[in-house]
């Protein structure tokens, strides 16, 4: 029997046998199409090469994909087949071959090299795909292949555009695992059938009219999950039961002892329930296990846990996994799916080594998000609580739907959950009203993600097919002479019109056939600059102020600018000059980013690899990898370690090298990014090429840099912040920007000394002997303020009031802060000996109040939180603690001391 990684490993050679390039996997995150939140199939990283914008390096290819979907997740666990990450497998032409050889090849390799049974293969084709069905004739009988309806075999990637039709392999598991239907065929949606390979035949562009235009380039683009092909070719019935994923749900099934997989014999109803209970620990272990999965690689790959986009849908899977952990255990929960996502690794590193990389991230993010989540359950069930006991008492039976969603949507809690506590309290859900505001979230969290300014790239597909890629001479050269191939203006390309030019106050857009201007990527922010007439030119000068540059489709480079003098038309010779001073202090700042990433690696060790950055002329932000705050002495080394490389006037060398070499010579590359054949090298170093394991730094970078480290200057770190789990933020400056923030300190260091009347080398003596004065201020404050209050004890004693058998202490103090409150209260308490104590102030115009109760009054069944709360909401605010001790808030001051007035009738309501 063929294991997962022969069966990998034996497609990908079948086509490497066929001449088609082996890719690697892209990240989770699309390199190739920003608008998606993930790569879901293997086709996504070659969108552009479907779609004709980007130049072919090669006109077949095979992959094996990581994937992310969670359209079915609600299926997951309980179906046979579904999962959230899954590997697909695919083989790809672009404009080579088509259908008779995609068709052979695919039942070859399924039936000779893997060995499926030809009797258990069905196949379907598309009901008007008389090709297709042809050749699958010559294959298989015609009893085995099934037309279906464009909805199952019609690929599209929108209602206009690129289509085609779809021939799908698929296995039969057996009657038994089927539906009993007298039409269960393939194409039935039970368990019986299951999907193997797609093949997409993408020969058409269907037009706004819903016609089908034969395309000029005709593609290949198949697809096949590597756990459905491992499943049916380890003869197991389930993904779930594949070598994939036992190692993990054996794992799981251990740390909770839940005997996974076995049934009772239901000799009676008491078995029945053992049975179901039994199931739903099954179905929850797999869900861990897919999840976990999901949960590991997409850390690995870059997302980090956060309230929006992909980060959002990340957290929702971890606590979804999390809550699963309710299904297997009783009482308390604790973390655990750091140590699932630890086998996780263990047992893909070898084809993921991202996985090893970022195995400390991986496993520490997730255990503070369960940690984080852990705490959500328990503030959950308080807040739970309280809108119970509001809704008891206005009188009504019905928890809205809203409510409950906020619950399930900001503090995770289960809407199951919500459900049994309502149960238990005679009340009821609305459901409707869960079910619309769940919606609402699910559009926003599609929509809340778009990240950037990005440019609509098919607005500039046409400009890019006509004119290719433009030629960047920026590393070279700040200014060049060059030629406008084209304008736009408001989206439209000015050659379109009867006059191809742009006068003077417009907004434009301009494609050169060289430029010297970046544009922004990588980090980077694109140049700005000006284009304008050259001295040789023999007509009316103009100016085009550049005020950013910008990529929108792969080589494509587009400036923005605003003609602010004469006019430009196309076919101009220019004069294009980047702002040269600002170039210089971007280049610094790169360049530095560089030698911080070295430094924080050297200081913090290789898990602090680089998550994003922003490369400005201002300053330079630095995300990175790492789990706990940098102290001040890491800090003072990090940027130690940076000026030392500064002073030592290091090279930085820039060299065009391939992806191999890159590899070989240890060059840092960052997961997650897409990196072609070719690519760029930049190497600080004292050494030259030839050795370059001595070098202070190599990485992969398209973007501009200083010649030496020297350029830069100096460096000065601003902040260290975090910014999701896991996950910090360096923000630093370089150069005149340093030097201008130092200047700037020392300015207002002269103006604190002249203040404090000291010199600048006296100042932090001058400040402690302040501070002294003024603690010893407060200490007698303090001392005058215990003397007047130990006075007000016995004549606020004497106003007690009695409510049944309690004494009532319910009292307004001028000028007290919340802890002077607390500790007053506690002084009350003990000559009270046996009752409850209410004390309050406003400081800002803000009320604010403690509760304090004696046991004897907790014995007696009150409890300070619940009076603190209906304290609360007299003042408008909110209050809540212990049972002992509680404390609160509001915003109207004004009806404060009527609330004190009421604490004698909360007490009393509350012990009849």
């Amino acid at each position: 029997m063929l294991n997962s990684k022969e069966i990998r490993e034996g497609f990908l050679k079948f086509f490497a046998e066929r001449k088609h390039q082996i890719i690697p996997s892209d990240s989770l995150v699309p390199s190739a199409d920003p608008t998606i939140l993930f790569t879901t199939a293997g086709m996504v990283q070659f969108k552009n090469f479907f779609l004709g914008k980007s130049k072919l390096k090669y006109t077949r290819a095979a992959s094996c994909q990581k994937c992310f979907r969670t359209t079915d997740i609600d299926k997951v666990g309980h179906t046979v087949r579904h999962l959230t990450f899954f590997e697909m497998l695919g083989n790809f032409s672009f404009g080579d071959y088509f259908k008779k050889e995609a068709i052979p090849w695919a039942w070859e390799l399924l039936t000779s090299n893997l060995g499926l049974p030809k009797d258990k293969l069905y196949v379907s084709v598309y009901k008007e795909d008389d090709e297709a069905y042809q050749i699958w004739k010559k294959i298989v009988s015609v009893e085995k292949i099934y037309r279906l309806s464009e909805e199952s075999n019609f690929w599209k990637m929108s209602d206009t555009g690129p289509c085609g039709p779809c021939s799908e392999i698929i296995y039969d598991l057996g009657k038994d695992k089927g539906c009993s239907k007298p039409n269960c065929n393939p194409g039935c949606d039970c368990d019986r059938w299951i999907e193997v390979w797609n093949l997409v035949f993408t020969q058409f562009d269907r037009d706004s009219e819903g016609g089908l235009n034969p395309l000029p380039q005709k593609n290949i683009d198949t697809g096949m999950g590597l756990e459905r092909l491992v499943m049916v070719c380890q003869g197991v019935d389930s993904c779930f039961a594949t070598d994939l994923f036992r190692p993990i749900i054996d794992y799981t099934d251990k740390l909770f002892n839940t005997e996974y997989g076995k049934r009772k014999t239901p000799a009676c109803q008491s078995s029945g329930r053992k049975n179901a209970i039994m199931q739903k620990r099954n179905s929850a272990i797999r869900i861990i296990a897919d999840h976990c999965r999901g949960i590991s690689f997409l850390l690995a790959d870059g997302v980090n846990p956060s309230n929006e986009g992909r980060g959002y849908v990340l957290r929702r899977i971890i606590r979804h996994a999390l809550r699963q952990g309710k299904n297997l255990r009783s009482g308390v929960l604790t973390p655990f799916l750091y140590r699932i996502n630890e086998k996780v690794i263990e047992l893909m590193k070898d084809i993921y080594p991202e996985l090893i990389a970022k195995k400390e991230h991986i496993l520490t993010v997730t255990k503070l998000e369960e940690e984080k989540f852990l705490e959500t359950l328990d503030t959950g069930t308080k807040i739970l609580e309280e809108l119970i006991n509001n809704l008891n008492r206005q009188g009504k039976k019905i928890i809205p739907g809203r409510e409950a969603f906020r619950l399930y949507d900001t503090y995770g809690f289960p809407l199951e959950l919500t459900r049994e506590i309502a149960q238990e309290k005679n009340l009821d859900i609305d459901y409707e009203g869960f079910s619309k505001a769940s919606e609402e979230s699910r559009l926003l969290a599609s929509q809340s993600w778009q990240g950037g300014k990005k440019m609509p790239a098919d607005a500039y597909l046409p400009l890019y097919k006509k004119f290719g890629n433009t030629i960047f001479r920026g590393y070279e050269f700040d200014e060049i002479t060059s030629k406008v191939l084209t304008l736009m203006k408001n989206g439209q390309e000015v050659i379109t019109s009867n006059v191809p030019e742009a006068k003077e106050g417009e907004e434009i857009e301009i494609i050169l056939s060289e430029t010297p201007f970046y544009a922004e990527a990588g980090g980077q922010v694109g140049d700005t600059g000006e284009i304008r007439s050259p001295l040789t030119v023999n007509r009316s000068p103009f100016i085009v102020e550049i005020k950013d540059t910008q990529k929108p489709v792969e080589g494509l480079i587009v400036h923005q600018g605003k003609i602010i003098k004469g006019s430009l038309k196309v076919g101009e010779t220019v004069l294009a000059k980047v702002d040269k001073e600002r170039r210089k202090a971007i280049k610094r700042n790169h360049t530095a980013t560089h030698l911080l990433h070295r430094a924080l690696r050297q200081v913090l060790g290789e898990q602090a690899v680089q998550s994003g950055s922003l490369v400005a002329p201002e300053r330079l932000r630095f995300d990175f990898n790492y789990q706990k705050g940098l102290n001040e002495n890491e800090l003072m080394e990090i940027e130690n370690i940076v000026n030392n490389a500064i002073l030592e006037n290091y090279s930085v060398l820039t060299s065009e090298i391939t992806l191999t070499q890159a590899k070989d010579i240890g060059a840092m590359m960052l997961f997650g990014e897409k990196y072609g054949e070719k690519v760029q090298a930049v190497t600080v170093t004292n050494e030259g090429w030839n050795a370059p394991k001595d070098a202070f730094s190599i990485e992969l970078c398209g973007g501009t840099h200083c010649r030496t480290t020297g350029e830069i200057g100096s460096f000065k770190i601003l902040s260290e912040t975090s910014i999701a789990a896991g996950v910090r933020r360096i923000e630093a400056l370089t150069g005149k920007s340093a030097y201008e923030y130092v200047r700037n300190l020392k300015k207002k260091l002269e103006q604190i000394a002249e203040k404090l009347s000291s010199s600048e080398e006296d100042i932090i003596t001058r400040i402690e002997k302040i501070f002294q004065t003024q603690e010893d201020s407060e200490k007698q404050i303090l001392s005058l303020r215990t003397r007047l209050l130990n006075t007000q004890i016995e004549e606020i004693i004497s106003q007690v009031e009695k409510v049944k058998e309690f004494k009532v202490i319910s009292q307004y103090l001028e000028d007290l802060d919340m802890k002077d409150l607390a500790n007053f209260a506690d002084r009350l308490k003990e000559k009270l000996k046996s009752g409850i104590v209410v004390l309050a102030s406003i400081k800002e115009n803000k009320p604010f109040f403690v509760v304090s109760l004696t046991n004897e009054a907790i014995e007696k069944g009150l409890n300070a939180g619940i009076i603190a709360q209906e304290i609360g909401l007299l003042i408008g605010g909110k209050g809540g603690g212990r049972k002992d001790f509680a404390q609160g808030g509001g915003k109207d001051s004004l009806k404060l001391k009527i609330a004190l007035k009421r604490v004698p009738e909360i007490v009393s309501k509350l012990v009849s």
